[in-house]
């Protein structure tokens, strides 16, 4: 069994039989990988995606400019200090 997928400009094709992957151009270069190598290819292009997807991401822990400062050290709400304010200590 064959499955192929046309693009404007290329044709992939797998080959069940044969184990084989292969990349034909509009203009008749043709690539054939084994089924070793279509896995290969496979994972470089998915690094590449990968790599170029998570090139444009912002850094989330970055401290710098992203937290507001109070000024004097002061607290926004003083109860807040203390979880469990109106809990009394548990005895074991």
């Amino acid at each position: 069994m064959k499955i192929n997928k046309q693009l404007k400009y290329a044709e992939f094709s797998y080959d069940e039989e044969h184990k084989s992957f292969t990349i034909t151009e509009e203009d008749g270069n043709r690539v054939t990988l084994n089924k070793v190598y279509a896995f290969a290819f496979m994972r470089f292009v998915v690094r590449m995606a990968q790599r170029n997807w998570l090139r444009n991401k912002k850094v989330v822990d970055k401290v710098e400019g992203v937290m507001i400062e109070l000024e004097n050290n002061e607290v926004e709400n003083p109860k807040q200090m203390k979880m469990f304010e109106n809990e009394a200590p548990k005895d074991k």
